[in-house]
């Protein structure tokens, strides 16, 4: 991890005491809406969570000599191969799940798990929020350096931040540094 990164991070930590107290009065409140179909109602009182630190860093070189790594929070599985991601929202300690989707996979296999979007634009263009097609473009053409050959998978519907924070988001950052990963490009679904 990088020392801005690391610096960030328990920066992010610091309010997660605070925060939990406003999470757990809004997981009571949200639970039973979310099941009949009111997330809109539901997520209208949701207690954001706001970090303190800045979580981004000025590259140190230019992007055409950077390896990027990819991650989405677009909830993808690949058919036959794993199991589909948990596609609810998780309100208690659960850690996300982190999959990894090789660059080089065969897209007919992709299945999306995650129930909180709408899929037609995804399932018309993949690279409505899993950009293969894009990313290896500007590798090809300069822009960047170099892509990981594996994107990082996590389902969005997280409400509860601090496993987040605290677990999946150190994993991300091991992984891409194993990787020689030194940017994150980040896809939101």
């Amino acid at each position: 991890m990088s020392e801005l990164a690391g610096k960030a991070l328990m920066v992010d930590e610091s309010g997660l005491a605070a925060w939990q107290g406003k999470f757990a009065d809004w997981a009571e409140y949200a639970k039973p809406l979310l099941p009949q179909g009111k997330a809109k109602e539901a997520f209208g009182k949701y207690p954001w969570y706001t970090t303190t630190g800045d979580p981004f860093a000025s590259l140190q070189k230019p992007a055409s000599e950077t390896r990027f790594g990819l991650v989405t929070t677009g909830g993808y599985s690949i058919d036959g191969e794993q199991e589909p991601m948990r596609g609810f929202p998780a309100f208690g300690d659960e850690v996300p799940e982190i999959r990894t989707i090789p660059l080089d996979v065969d897209r007919s296999k992709l299945r999306i798990n995650h129930p909180g979007y709408d899929h037609k634009y995804a399932e018309e263009d993949i690279n409505a929020n899993l950009p293969f097609d894009r990313i290896n473009e500007l590798v090809a053409d300069g822009t960047i350096g170099s892509i990981a050959e594996n994107t990082l998978v996590l389902m969005g519907l997280q409400p509860n931040v601090e496993p987040l924070i605290r677990h999946a988001i150190p994993d991300i950052i091991s992984r891409f540094q194993a990787d020689g990963v030194e940017a994150a490009l980040l896809v939101p679904s």
